[in-house]
C-alpha cells in the first residue's frame, strides 16, 4: 500500500476543501492520485448530497449585488437547514460568490448553475455538491431575480444584515429620475427599508394580481353579508373595506414606516420638490428568507 503523505492531504485539501479525513480516504482509494483522489471526493459528495435533498432547508440568507453604475442588480436566496449554517463562514462565502455571478447571469438559474464557481473550472452545480458534503446539511438555490433601470437607479437594502449585502430580508427597487445618485441615494434607501419592513405586494392597487383582488373582495363581501344589512349598504361598507386593504398593501397607499402622518406617495412628492427633480419607482422586489417554504 502506498504511503499517504501529509503534503498529499493537505494539497488536496486545498484543491478540494474537504476534510483531513476525507481527503486521507480519497488518496487510500487512489493510490494517491490527486485527480482521481477528487473525482472520488466528487462521486461522494453527490451520494451525501442526494442522501440529503429531502430535508427541508428553509433558513439560509438573502444576497445583493450591483453593479458599479447602480443601474443593474441582481437578488438571490440560498437556503440551508438551520441559521447555525448561515452563520458558517464557507457558507457566506459560496453565497458571495452566487450573488456575483447571479447579477452576470441576470439571475437566469440555469446559466448559474452551469457558470464557472472558480479558477479550477468547477461549475456552481458542483460547488454546491461539494459544500453540502462538507457542511453536512441540505443546501438549495431557492430563486433569484434581476432588476434594471437605463434612465434612474436602483436602490438596495438588506435586512438583518449578516456579512455585506447578506442578510434575512432584501429588497431591490429602480427609479426613473433625473437626480443624481449621490444625492437620490438617501431616498433609495429610506422606501428599500420601508418595503423591508411592510411587505406591500404591489406599487399600486391597480398592478395587484386579478386573482389576490378577486380572492379579498369575495372573502370581504361574504363577511358584510352576515351582518344582514341592506345590499346598498354592504357595497359602501365593501368600499371602506377594500380602500383599507389597499392602504395595508399597496406601496403608494402605505403609511411611510418613518413618518405616520404621510403615505408613501406624499413622501415622493416631498422629496421630488426638495431635491427639485421628477421621481418614479418603477418596481420593486422583496424577498424574506424561507417565505413560502
Amino acid at each position: 500500500m502506498i504511503k499517504i503523505s501529509t503534503s498529499d492531504i493537505k494539497k488536496l485539501r486545498g484543491l478540494t476543501g474537504a476534510g483531513f479525513l476525507d481527503c486521507k480516504e480519497a488518496l487510500d482509494n487512489s493510490n494517491s492520485n490527486i485527480e482521481k483522489a477528487i473525482d472520488f471526493l466528487r462521486e461522494k459528495g453527490i451520494s451525501t448530497a442526494q442522501k440529503k435533498g429531502d430535508r427541508t432547508a428553509s433558513e439560509g440568507l438573502i444576497a445583493i449585488t450591483k453593479n458599479n453604475s447602480n443601474k443593474e442588480a441582481g437578488i438571490i436566496e440560498i437556503n440551508s437547514e438551520t441559521d447555525f449554517v448561515a452563520r458558517n463562514e464557507d457558507f457566506q462565502n459560496f453565497v458571495s460568490n452566487l450573488s456575483i455571478i447571479n447579477l452576470k447571469q441576470k439571475s437566469n438559474l440555469d446559466k448559474l448553475m452551469k457558470s464557472e464557481y472558480s479558477d479550477t473550472k468547477e461549475k456552481v452545480s458542483d460547488a454546491l455538491t461539494n459544500l453540502i458534503s462538507k457542511i453536512g446539511e441540505n443546501l438549495t438555490i431557492r430563486r433569484s431575480n434581476f432588476i434594471s433601470i437605463t434612465n434612474g437607479f436602483i436602490g438596495a437594502y438588506v435586512h438583518n444584515v449578516e456579512k455585506d449585502l447578506m442578510g434575512k430580508i432584501g429588497v431591490l427597487i429602480s427609479v426613473e429620475t433625473n437626480i443624481e445618485f449621490p444625492v437620490i441615494n438617501d431616498f433609495l434607501k429610506k422606501i428599500c427599508m420601508h418595503i423591508a419592513a411592510s411587505n406591500p405586494i404591489s406599487l399600486s392597487s391597480s398592478d395587484i394580481d386579478k386573482d389576490i383582488l378577486k380572492k379579498e373582495k369575495d372573502f370581504q363581501l361574504e363577511e358584510i353579508k352576515k351582518s344582514g344589512k341592506d345590499k346598498s349598504i354592504q357595497e359602501k361598507i365593501l368600499v371602506g373595506k377594500m380602500n383599507k386593504y389597499f392602504n395595508e398593501v399597496v406601496l403608494f397607499e402605505q403609511n411611510f414606516v418613518m413618518d405616520n402622518n404621510i403615505k408613501i406617495k406624499q413622501f415622493i412628492e416631498n422629496t421630488s420638490k426638495e431635491l427639485n427633480g421628477s421621481i418614479k419607482i418603477k418596481e420593486f422586489i422583496r424577498f424574506k428568507v424561507g417565505e413560502g417554504i
